[in-house]
């Protein structure tokens, strides 16, 4: 039960990785067109997790560092 939990954790730095992978797959130009728009929607997917989840850490360490209240 604990693999399934931490499964669940968004983890930055993998979707970074997988972003990458995206990137140079599309950079290609070898794809069809299909195949580009659901790497290009599952892309634009993890940027938004990635975003998400960095203003939150932000958010964290304002409020650690005491600049929020």
């Amino acid at each position: 039960m604990a693999k399934e939990e931490k499964k669940d954790v968004f983890n930055v730095d993998e979707a970074m990785d997988r972003l990458d992978e995206i990137n140079e797959a599309l950079a290609e130009g070898e794809l069809s067109l299909n195949e580009s728009l659901e790497l290009y929607k599952e892309g634009v997917k993890l940027a938004a997790e990635c975003k998400n989840n960095l203003e939150g850490v932000e958010k964290e360490l304002k409020i650690l560092n005491g600049e929020e209240p």
